[in-house]
């Protein structure tokens, strides 16, 4: 181990098992003396390599979110769709937002059995260029100006389409339908779920 002197700051070189557990040592140089302790040199191994440990985390964790941030983008839009407003700040645009486009979007009203549905009907296509699995379609309906908060409408429901895959430029068409909603005022967003 090194000792140091806390006044010249003269270094020895002295084995840990002849200072033991706590020596009184004295500088050749100077003549000062101290309490030298050997765990204190220990102790200090011990916080750089902790140390060590924690920077290497940190930049591993630095580095894996630059990584995943600007190599991973499509797997990162998918677990978080907010990022896809960031891609396109720095202009860069996630593929998975091209991969499908909606169409022909309507909604109807019908009345079975004395109670009234609103349907949604329209076309997904596959604007990629290679076969995709088919996301979920998730509808989500809201009042625009809501009367009270007690009578405000708010309903969300997820479509399934019966494909699974769907070839680079082909479409399929979707209906679904929800019972019990208000005809007017209605805020309609529809997002596809993807894997």
């Amino acid at each position: 181990m090194i000792v140091v002197c806390p006044t010249c700051s003269c270094k020895y070189s002295v084995q840990a098992e002849a200072i033991g557990k706590e020596k009184m040592v004295r500088c050749a140089m100077c003549g000062t003396t101290w309490q030298q302790s050997a765990s204190c040199e220990v102790d200090e191994k011990r916080q750089r390599v902790w140390c060590l440990i924690e920077w290497t985390f940190f930049w591993f964790i630095v580095f894996v979110t630059i990584f995943s941030l600007f190599f991973a983008k499509n797997a990162v839009a998918k677990i978080w769709p907010s990022s896809v407003v960031f891609y396109e700040a720095i202009g860069m645009q996630s593929s998975w937002k091209k991969t499908f486009a909606l169409q022909n979007l309507s909604n109807f009203f019908v009345v079975r059995n004395n109670t009234l549905y609103m349907g949604l009907k329209g076309e997904l296509i596959n604007v990629s260029e290679s076969v995709q699995t088919l996301p979920s379609i998730t509808i989500s309906l809201k009042d625009a100006e809501p009367v009270t908060k007690e009578f405000s409408c708010k309903k969300i429901w997820t479509h399934n389409l019966t494909y699974k895959k769907l070839l680079p430029n082909q479409k399929v068409v979707f209906e679904t339908e929800l019972q019990s909603v208000p005809y007017h005022n209605l805020i309609c967003d529809i997002t596809l779920d993807t894997l």
